[in-house]
């Protein structure tokens, strides 16, 4: 995956002291929950992400030519009790997550645009309660999905499951045993 970094990106960089912070944007059915690893909290492009500081971890971010599926797992301990009503009230599975990557300055300011370092589809959930919640979230690349089995049949009952009132597939059952004479006999 090619990233290109902004100027400003790329001199923070370079800098003495670097602050690196992650940021998570997952794509729940009730709305998109926003997570930074600060222990404050960061706007960028309008919206803003909810510190949670030393209380997440992320694996190693992999990637490489070959084309498989990879995984990353964000982990957060000590979960508010809304997050972890989210995390086990909503569908989740096959919605979008991004992980990104910022650098912010002295005053805790976002540094131009943060860069994408991973994107992909919430796969798995674990959740502990206890004291305080857990949960560790997998999120597989795009292309786990190139694994999954397509079952479409080109019927008249799927065709009108899909589009009601669609009669496009109607004769599709005839025509499969359908004798047709084309030009002269």
């Amino acid at each position: 995956m090619t990233r290109s970094l902004t100027t400003a990106v790329s001199a923070a960089a370079q800098a003495p002291v670097v602050r690196p912070v992650y940021l998570a944007r997952l794509d729940y059915a009730s709305g998109v929950v926003r997570l930074a690893s600060a222990p404050f909290d960061l706007a960028w492009g309008g919206e803003s992400y909810l510190g949670v500081g030393s209380l997440g971890a992320i694996t190693a971010v992999e990637e490489g030519a070959d084309l498989q599926t990879w995984t990353v797992q964000l982990q957060l301990s000590g979960v508010r009790s809304e997050l972890i009503a989210i995390a086990l009230g909503e569908h989740y599975q096959g919605r979008d997550a991004r992980l990104l990557l910022a650098l912010v300055d002295d005053q805790h300011a976002l540094i131009a645009d943060p860069v994408v370092i991973f994107r992909g589809r919430m796969d798995t959930q674990d959740i502990e309660l206890g004291e305080t919640g857990t949960i560790v979230l997998t999120v597989q690349s795009r292309l786990a999905d190139w694994h999954r089995p397509r079952v479409s049949r080109y019927t008249d009952a799927e065709q009108r499951a899909r589009f009601a009132g669609d009669k496009g597939l109607q004769y599709v059952n005839q025509m499969a045993d359908k004798t047709l004479h084309w030009g002269r006999d």
